[in-house]
């Protein structure tokens, strides 16, 4: 019976293993950098958000997708001469599972989504890169939600990167 317990909590690691982001190395690499702006929401703040109520159709629609989302993270790095250089770190550490949505480069700026669904086909998470000669963006999303419900709440929140988000939609063959 301890053999059986034991490996079954083998699985479950290795599936949590499996199942944690492939960029969180990169994360973790930076985090404590403080030449780095660091954003970490959790999965309580997204809950907390959920629950907030309006009667405003915009703010019900970001409150329904807070209700989806289980966490953000985003490393910033501005006025910097090696954005490029950790464009391509960052993009290194993409794979596993990971498909690439998107890719954009324009003069000296890089811009890359990639997406890991689930069963259902909805995103588990969602990652941009953003390098250019001067600044890096790297923010990666997770939850369960579809693109094209992060593209409408995104479209209105200008945020950098993001209003590529609605051509993602049509790539997917999603609306």
């Amino acid at each position: 019976m301890k053999r059986i317990i034991m490996i079954i909590c083998v699985l479950c690691s290795s599936e949590l293993a499996l199942a944690q982001s492939t960029i969180d190395k990169f994360f973790q690499k930076y985090q404590d950098d403080e030449s780095f702006t660091v954003i970490n929401i959790t999965p309580k703040m997204f809950n907390m958000f959920s629950k907030f109520s309006s009667d405003d159709p915009d703010a019900k629609k970001v409150t329904e997708l807070a209700g989806k989302l289980k966490g953000l993270r985003i490393l910033i790095k501005e006025d910097t001469k090696d954005g490029q250089k950790l464009y391509r770190e960052a993009a290194q550490f993409l794979g596993g599972g990971m498909e690439e949505l998107m890719s954009l480069r324009d003069k000296d700026t890089d811009l890359k989504f990639m997406v890991r669904e689930n069963a259902k086909g909805n995103i588990q998470e969602l990652v941009m890169l953003v390098g250019s000669s001067d600044e890096f963006l790297a923010l990666t999303l997770f939850g369960d939600f579809s693109i094209s419900e992060i593209s409408e709440i995104a479209g209105g929140m200008n945020i950098d990167g993001f209003q590529n988000l609605g051509q993602l939609k049509n790539k997917k063959g999603k609306k």
